[in-house]
């Protein structure tokens, strides 16, 4: 997988996520936010081409931690991490259990987000499991609920909010839990030609507002939403 931000060429083995137009956005808006002299955490890392890209783009010296409930990725990323010699700790484990007793600067999260229906129809989880509830929220709210206490003073996080999900839901949840809270990136994507025949389940799944997308001139949109917010002191 070529990451167009930084033209890095990372490994991505069976059954571990392929990085989409989503990973580079989140890529891009970290970068304008994060300080190189910072601790980073990559959650749900898949092969690790968010945090290792930051780390080459930033130029970090410091350690980098990554961490993905799948073994698959956990080994993907330690490949990669090995191969742009980043420097490095990965943990296997779901949202924060790996990290009891730890603090970061920043969290970059990029955990399975869309409605399981959707990924269930979509050519993005043919090889791995999205998992992420019925309107696509249980991991982002999971995170949203636990991030605070793994944050240092003044600590952020930077997520993606996608609307093949509850995303009313996920911003109520948000805004309970952080303050300066700030959409930073936005962009509208072609939904793949494939799911089309799927449309009866989508128009389902939107007129019960658990996902959202549009019809533009006969092509189906979705978007991403990256949002910064900071831990309240």
């Amino acid at each position: 997988m070529r990451n167009k931000l930084n033209n890095l060429k990372t490994l991505v083995n069976k059954n571990v996520f392929v990085p989409t137009g989503t990973s580079d956005l989140l890529i891009d808006a970290s970068t304008k936010i994060i300080k190189s002299n910072k601790t980073i955490l990559d959650l749900g890392c898949g092969n690790g081409i968010v945090g290792i890209s930051i780390s080459k783009i930033k130029k970090i010296k410091k350690k980098v931690y990554f961490s993905d409930i799948s073994n698959s990725a956990c080994k993907n990323t330690k490949q990669n991490c090995e191969k742009f010699k980043i420097n490095y700790e990965i943990k296997k484990g779901k949202i924060f259990n790996p990290w009891k007793n730890y603090k970061f600067d920043y969290i970059v999260s990029d955990v399975a987000a869309i409605a399981d229906g959707v990924a269930k129809v979509s050519p993005w989880y043919q090889n791995c499991t999205n998992n992420a509830g019925i309107d696509g929220t249980k991991n982002v709210i999971k995170f949203l609920n636990e991030a605070r206490f793994y944050l240092n003073k003044k600590g952020i996080i930077l997520f993606p909010v996608i609307s093949l999900s509850n995303e009313k839901k996920i911003i109520s949840v948000l805004k309970k839990k952080f303050d300066n809270i700030k959409l930073i990136k936005t962009k509208t994507w072609p939904l793949p030609k494939s799911m089309y025949k799927n449309i009866n389940l989508l128009k389902k799944l939107k007129s019960k507002k658990i996902i959202c997308f549009e019809n533009k001139y006969g092509i189906l949109t979705f978007k991403t939403d990256i949002y910064h917010a900071q831990k309240k002191n």
